[in-house]
């Protein structure tokens, strides 16, 4: 019975308009990933898409998209393999969070950013340290060099600078998703299986909007 229940909520949460948002997500993450690496800025933007699935579908097909993600990545620079494993924690987490309606209010998604970098620190730290030795090439690589000039050693320096990449980098992929959604319409909203949650903040907001006028 237990195993019929699990079966049945993965597939409550794959639906056709989030299996078509997949592509789209995917290729946000690989273009935003590139365009950061590109200009070497010290934040990642290569989780965009797998954070918006996840919102709006749950955390199977967030994860789904994060290892889509990285794995088309790593055709083309293998560097980004290891860090497949970051990628689909990111999307279980975020997608636990949307079931816990963690992204309806500003106060929340902010909450829900630091939550975010801190799993992404924990599972990419070791990899960053111990596979590359502290240098990637991203952004974040100079603020470890910076740190361990100074006589930190490699795991605080590569710790340190990941903290801050990802505090940045979270924080800033959530507001983006956020704001993403609230541009939605209910119409396509409600054909995602956490599409209500942000209906519902629409609808009453509506109300609230007409109550004024009508007092006035």
């Amino acid at each position: 019975m237990p195993e019929k229940t699990k079966t049945k909520g993965v597939k409550k949460n794959i639906s056709l308009m989030a299996l078509l948002l997949i592509p789209v997500a995917v290729a946000i993450n690989i273009v935003g990933g590139q365009i950061v690496a590109a200009l070497k800025l010290p934040i990642y933007l290569d989780s965009v898409g797998t954070i918006l699935i996840a919102i709006l579908a749950g955390p199977w097909l967030g994860a789904l998209t994060g290892l889509l993600s990285n794995s088309i990545n790593a055709i083309f620079d293998p560097t980004f393999f290891p860090y497949v494993i970051v990628s689909i924690v990111l999307g279980l987490v975020a997608g636990f969070l949307a079931s816990k309606k963690m992204f309806t209010k500003i106060w929340k998604v902010a909450v829900s950013g630091v939550i975010l970098a801190l799993c992404a620190t924990i599972v990419s730290s070791p990899i960053t340290a111990f596979f590359f030795g502290g240098v990637t090439g991203s952004g974040s690589t100079f603020i470890t060099a910076a740190l361990m000039a100074t006589g930190q050693n490699l795991i605080q320096s590569v710790l340190t600078s990941s903290i801050i990449a990802d505090l940045c980098d979270k924080v800033l992929s959530v507001f983006i998703c956020f704001f993403i959604i609230k541009s939605i319409s209910s119409r396509y909203l409600s054909k995602f299986s956490y599409g209500e949650f942000y209906i519902k903040k629409k609808a009453s907001k509506a109300e609230s909007t007409e109550q004024d006028k009508a007092a006035k």
